[in-house]
């Protein structure tokens, strides 16, 4: 949100759209709080978001920002990568191995570099435009069946294995 902020000074039209429940560290109020009342009146809060929700929200987003602090693999920006929708996230826990290069990634807790990426991406159509294809041929590379035939794999493997 703090990097909001700062985007949000550029272009009075934007909207963020905070999706989901608190995650570790600050709660959502005590983000919100101290920001100004005009950035505050931008920011939506969609606490609980099913599929059909999920979808909407991508069809009409510019970009997706996750400033994740740890992150086990990293579904919400490749499900937005998968859709044709750029992603600027953190490079916390699994996100660096998970997005590639079909991500722009920035340090954890750096408030002012996430703003200027996302900065870059909503400005400039080139930008865009290559985060988009990037993130579709990443997002490729992962398949619920890919998954399957990996475990099934990995289950023969073991089966066969002597001792």
């Amino acid at each position: 949100m703090r990097a909001f902020a700062t985007v949000a000074r550029l272009d009075p039209d934007l909207l963020l759209v905070v999706a989901g429940a608190d995650g570790w560290g600050p709660s959502f109020a005590s983000t919100l709080a101290p920001l100004p009342d005009h950035v505050r009146a931008r920011i939506i809060r969609e606490p609980r978001v099913d599929a059909d929700r999920r979808e909407v929200l991508l069809a009409n987003a510019r970009l997706l920002a996750y400033p994740s602090l740890y992150e086990g693999f990293g579904f919400p920006p490749l499900e937005a990568m998968n859709s044709g929708v750029p992603v600027v996230a953190t490079s916390a826990g699994s996100l660096p191995e998970v997005l590639g290069d079909g991500a722009i990634l920035v340090p954890t807790g750096d408030a002012e570099r996430l703003a200027e990426e996302l900065l870059r991406v909503h400005l400039d159509a080139e930008v865009l435009v290559e985060l988009v294809e990037r993130g579709r041929r990443r997002a490729a590379d992962f398949s619920w069946a890919a998954c399957a035939q990996a475990m099934a794999d990995l289950y023969v493997s073991i089966a066969v294995a002597p001792g």
